[in-house]
């Protein structure tokens, strides 16, 4: 599962599209550069709802992005994301680094029972 966060006050908006080549990922990140200039810290909302197949490549790019965003003092969200990227996300272990909002008017997610991981005696 994504975790969940709330809306950000201020955010940049950025929409992505399929499909994504191994060779775009370096464009992506240079515009995401021009994009957030050398506006204040904030976050950018990463709209992924056309991202309708996505692999390894995707994730890839997603993860690029985030690293260009923090090296800048920036994060990234995902926003409506797609059953299949969060799959692959959270298989992946990836779903902390790169984490979602909450669809619209979703309640949020119950707390956690108990811890994750069960302490070292």
């Amino acid at each position: 599962m994504l975790p969940i966060l709330p809306t950000p006050p201020r955010a940049v908006i950025c929409r992505l599209g399929p499909p994504i080549a191994r060779a775009d990922i370096p464009a992506l990140c240079d515009r995401l550069r021009l994009l957030l200039g050398a506006r204040p810290r904030t976050t950018v909302l990463c709209d992924v709802r056309a991202l309708d197949a996505p692999d390894l490549t995707t994730v890839e790019a997603l993860l690029r992005l985030q690293l260009t965003a923090r090296r800048l003092g920036h994060g990234i969200r995902l926003c409506h994301v797609p059953e299949r990227l969060a799959l692959l996300l959270t298989v992946t272990g990836l779903a902390e680094i790169l984490p979602a909002l909450p669809p619209p008017g979703a309640p949020p997610p119950p707390p956690l029972p108990h811890p994750p991981y069960p302490n070292p005696p």
